[in-house]
């Protein structure tokens, strides 16, 4: 099968919007499909990771289309310096910062990338017409990128895959920081035009799906790469280290670190690795692990994956926001592939928490509950690994149920 994928992300772009559809990607091509990649080149992405551009299939043609890079003008204008947003949105929000970002989520909808489109669309035409192919897939966040499958449905009348990796109207930017009305009401229609129009909707997790509007769905998991795990072994060590690996998004708690550290009574060190935080957030974390505090804001997808093996207990925390329930990271697969003890702070019966007590890969607490989960931690067993059936959340597993939606 001929497949055009259409994705804003993609290596040399680091962090978890990449790992989904770069894990996939082998396993798609090794079932025999023909896969081309429509992506940006000079985008503003959360990180950059050469190293993964080495996990492309050779047999995969990528095009790359410049994208209009907003980075600069946001920083001038905004006049703080600072990174454009990427999960999250400034705490402190005065006079043109604010105003900023009002614009951002009342004008531009649904996401600042969405100036790539035009590009990418006239890309994705040239190509559709210079070589025959049998379907598209689009993925988002960011969830614009859907509009360009949505334009090629409606000119082409081709096969078309919308994958959704986060939330569409209710992603948790959206939820906290809510914009107008009217604004909320162009996301929804916008929304349900992709799901109703889509072929089938692929979607990380059960609790997305029933979230989004009435269409075709099929929950597929990020699932993880047994191949990234092989030959790495685990290196024991004289102190508890606990590590939180990944990005800080919006509704997600650092304080919740801070003061699980405060109450453990046992030798540990804490090392955030893939983090960006603000001075400030670190000066606490120091007072509170005694300055056994490591912080690493970019390392290679590789060296983090032997990060999270060579640890006493990894860190998860599910973004506190109304209609969290289904949201899935990246990083939990690899979590569980790790085989190192999970603590993940959720509100209640999330998916990450059914996950993790599914395949006994740790303990779920709610975001008050920190003297409960210190007690958990300080009773662990050093150097315990996990040894619940992951089987199901492997990228093999994900691949089988993809390949046959693919080819029905």
């Amino acid at each position: 099968m001929k497949i055009l994928l259409i994705t804003y992300y993609f290596p040399p772009c680091g962090g978890a919007p990449v790992q989904r559809w770069l894990r996939f990607l082998p396993h798609l091509v090794s079932r025999g499909h023909q896969i081309t990649v429509i992506t940006s080149k000079g985008g503003d992405y959360p990180f950059i990771d050469e190293s993964l551009c080495e996990k492309i299939p050779p047999a995969v043609e990528v095009i790359r289309v410049p994208a209009f890079k907003m980075a600069g003008i946001w920083q001038k204008l905004s006049r703080s310096g600072s990174d454009i947003p990427y999960g999250k949105l400034p705490e402190q929000r005065k006079g043109l910062s604010r105003l900023l970002i009002w614009l951002r989520m009342n004008l531009i909808i649904p996401d600042l990338r969405v100036f790539w489109n035009p590009k990418a669309l006239r890309a994705c035409l040239s190509e559709l017409s210079r070589k025959p192919y049998d379907a598209i897939i689009t993925t988002g966040p960011p969830q614009s990128t859907h509009l360009i499958g949505l334009k090629l449905r409606k000119r082409l009348r081709m096969k078309w895959f919308a994958d959704f990796r986060d939330p569409f109207s209710q992603i948790h930017y959206l939820k906290l920081n809510p914009p107008s009305r009217l604004s909320l009401a162009m996301h929804k229609y916008l929304e349900k035009k992709v799901i109703s129009s889509a072929d089938l909707n692929l979607v990380v997790s059960q609790g997305i799906a029933d979230a989004l509007p009435e269409g075709r769905k099929l929950v597929i998991h990020n699932g993880y790469d047994p191949q990234d795990f092989a030959g790495i072994e685990y290196a024991p060590a004289e102190l508890m280290r606990i590590k939180y690996i990944g990005q800080f998004t919006q509704g997600q708690d650092i304080g919740l670190i801070s003061a699980l550290c405060s109450r453990l009574n046992r030798p540990y060190s804490l090392s955030l690795i893939g983090s960006k935080i603000g001075e400030q957030e670190a000066d606490q974390l120091r007072n509170e692990t005694s300055n056994s505090l490591t912080i690493k804001a970019f390392v290679p997808h590789a060296e983090a994956v032997r990060e999270m093996v060579n640890s006493e207990l990894l860190l998860l925390i599910v973004n506190d926001y109304e209609g969290n329930r289904g949201m899935l990271t990246t990083k939990l697969f690899e979590y569980l592939a790790s085989r190192t003890p999970i603590l993940c702070f959720s509100a209640g019966d999330t998916a990450a928490a059914q996950i993790i007590a599914e395949c006994q890969a740790g303990k779920s607490f709610g975001y008050q509950q920190i003297s409960e989960a210190a007690v958990w931690v300080n009773e662990l067993t050093p150097g315990r690994k996990t040894e619940g059936d992951i089987l199901s959340y492997s990228a093999l597993y994900q691949i089988d149920k993809l390949d046959k939606a693919l080819r029905s």
